[in-house]
């Protein structure tokens, strides 16, 4: 067996933090006037000589990243009700924090926090009364304080394999107070297998610290006679078929060398960003005027799309007009190239439209580019194949990429 870099999460697909995750949406970007991402530094914020992060002075955004250390000075603890009552939305936390004080978040706008391997302590009512609070992702055991996630509606929790996780669903119910939550196992330490074979021919993979097998997507007979079993797009049509993301232009054609519409892709990227939340009572009421109204009305509720963007909805998307869509619509948070600069992109530069989004689709494996030069092809009309697979590599981690660098 040999090692693969790829992180596969059951039922739902929940991220790891990195510091790239900055490149989320263009840095410039804003929304209702609150910066979408800020990153602590020496110059917002104050650590004291216990590694306490005592202050944060700067602007909150959207996305808040917070360092495990800042000019080699660690970040052991985030102090008591820093950021209670915020408007911050997601909070990454670097490797090298220990705890998050009592109050830390409580009546914040908090969706989604990535807690750290290094985090052993999370204090009372920490996250307690945070109405939009849906998903937390952890990576090792916690100690959980009293009310730590009180008040709070239906969570999402993912935790890692090698947790406890009977112990770990105890300490959940004792902190939140209810049952209203779920919990999906992370497995992170996965091999492949030199001669055992999946349905599509790709090598099985196992989770070296449970043992549990990851056949990936069933095999199932596609109803479209234009998707031939030897094409390059073949599983990943399955795969967009199967979550039931992408349908065919009738019964049993799926236009694979189509082009796709902008409204389209709206609707794909609701889809998507709904099947990662797991909220299986969502319904997109119908308009008899305008099909894709609901989807779009979604996508500006939930920030895919920011309010002050319009695109021409019915026209043929480009892969940059993807590339905004999709990087926004995934939830995951996987970067498995994280490491992978602009520069490698060669029909890619800062200046352009949707840049950073493109690059982020890169860094998550998402984006493979379209030839051996890793070219983008930014104003190309986007194919429905093409689509399929930037689906599949989202929903499936076990399908995205690993790039070289330079």
């Amino acid at each position: 067996m040999r090692k693969i870099s790829f992180l596969l999460a059951c039922l739902l697909v929940f991220g790891v933090f990195s510091s790239s995750l900055a490149i989320y949406a263009d840095s410039d970007a804003e929304t209702d006037g609150m910066a979408y991402y800020a990153e602590l530094n020496s110059e917002n914020c104050v650590i004291d000589e216990n590694g306490t992060l005592v202050s944060y002075s700067g602007e909150y955004a959207y996305v808040m990243i917070i360092p495990g250390s800042i000019e080699d000075k660690q970040i052991k603890k985030i102090n008591d009700g820093l950021f209670a009552g915020t408007p911050v939305s997601s909070v990454y936390i670097g490797e090298g924090v220990e705890e998050i004080g009592k109050s830390a978040f409580e009546g914040s706008e908090l969706e989604y926090i990535d807690v750290p391997s290094t985090v052993k302590k999370v204090g009372e009512n920490a996250f307690k009364g945070c109405e939009y609070l849906y998903s937390l992702s952890f990576s090792s055991d916690v100690e959980l304080g009293k009310d730590a996630l009180a008040e709070n509606d239906f969570l999402y929790i993912s935790a890692l394999c090698s947790m406890d996780t009977d112990a770990f669903y105890d300490s959940i119910y004792a902190a939140k107070g209810d049952y209203d939550f779920w919990i999906d196992v992370m497995h992170t330490n996965l091999v492949e297998s030199m001669f055992e074979k999946d349905v599509y021919g790709n090598s099985l993979t196992y989770c070296e610290d449970c043992g549990k097998e990851y056949r990936g997507c069933d095999d199932i007979e596609l109803p479209f006679e234009d998707v031939p079993k030897g094409a390059w797009y073949y599983p990943y049509v399955v795969t967009a078929y199967e979550f039931d993301i992408m349908n065919g232009k009738s019964d049993t054609i799926f236009d694979p060398k189509g082009n796709i519409t902008v409204a389209e892709l709206v609707k794909i990227a609701a889809c998507v960003h709904l099947y990662q939340r797991g909220d299986e009572g969502y319904e997109f009421t119908s308009d008899p005027e305008t099909w894709y109204q609901p989807y779009l009305n979604y996508c500006y509720d939930k920030g895919l799309i920011e309010k002050n963007v319009v695109f021409n909805w019915e026209k043929d998307a480009t892969r940059a007009e993807m590339a905004y869509l999709f990087s926004r619509a995934d939830d995951g948070y996987y970067v498995p190239n994280d490491d992978v600069p602009l520069s490698d992109i060669p029909d890619v530069n800062e200046n352009m439209a949707f840049a950073l989004n493109i690059l982020a689709l890169y860094r998550r494996g998402i984006a493979v580019g379209s030839n051996e030069y890793y070219a983008f092809y930014p104003e190309a009309k986007l194919k429905r194949s093409e689509a399929a697979a930037i689906v599949s590599r989202i929903l499936c981690y076990d399908m995205r990429t690993t790039l070289p660098k330079g």
